[in-house]
């Protein structure tokens, strides 16, 4: 009996451990290579308005947190500081939960969690505290781990949500998002332009330009390596 037992166990910790070394970790979702351990990524809007964030990535490759910076109203207009972290546990591959909490008051804003539905889909669920916001999110993915769609609804502050993009890649650089508002009957279009990549070859200048050519984001990044 111990013996079928012992079997049984083994064969267990087998199965989760296969599931787990199979999940696509944070790097892969962000088509990143050379192991980052830091990425400090500034975006540039058309309107001029510019949000920085840093994520920090652990040895497997996974989120461990995400900072969110804004402009400070001072007379130092390039002055940020940080407005809300994002912490992750990630002691479960599979079904990984985070929570976002106002770097003032100590408060926790929103939480949800991150987990495998198969090998080509994941889901993120993702709810504020006050109640005024519920995101659902399917993310899909080709057989080489690279986003090809993602699908999301729910409510934001009272207005719905229903929003499907599509990714394409040119050499394995992501290269066109096909964005289609589904509530609102719209549909977009963003292409990477003037894309410089790194000695890892990672992106660390994209400008994403409309239909009409027009430069909608400019996204720089800083890579810090293992």
């Amino acid at each position: 009996m111990k013996t079928t037992l012992s079997y049984l166990f083994i064969v267990l910790y087998t199965f989760v451990s296969c599931q787990e070394k199979s999940v696509i970790n944070d790097l892969q979702f962000s088509n990143y290579s050379g192991h980052p351990k830091k990425v400090t990524e500034f975006i540039t809007f058309s309107t001029q308005n510019t949000n920085k964030s840093i994520s920090y990535f652990d040895k497997e490759g996974f989120l461990t947190k995400i900072e969110y910076y804004n402009a400070t109203q001072s007379e130092s207009p390039n002055e940020r500081f940080i407005d809300q972290i994002i912490t992750y546990n990630s002691k479960d591959k599979t079904k990984r939960y985070f929570e976002t909490v106002n770097s003032k008051n100590k408060k926790v804003e929103s939480n949800g969690y991150f987990e495998k539905i198969s090998d080509s889909v994941y889901r993120r669920i993702s709810n504020t505290v006050d109640h005024k916001m519920s995101l659902n999110k399917l993310l899909y993915f080709d057989k080489n781990n690279r986003l090809i769609k993602t699908g999301e609804t729910g409510t934001f502050y009272g207005t719905p949500i229903n929003n499907i993009i599509f990714y394409t890649y040119i050499n394995g650089e992501e290269h066109e998002m096909l964005i289609e508002d589904v509530t609102n009957h719209k549909k977009s279009k963003l292409t990477s332009k003037n894309v410089k990549l790194d000695a890892k070859s990672n992106p660390v200048y994209i400008e994403l330009t409309d239909e009409y050519g027009t430069v909608q984001q400019k996204i720089e990044r800083e890579f810090e390596y293992y």
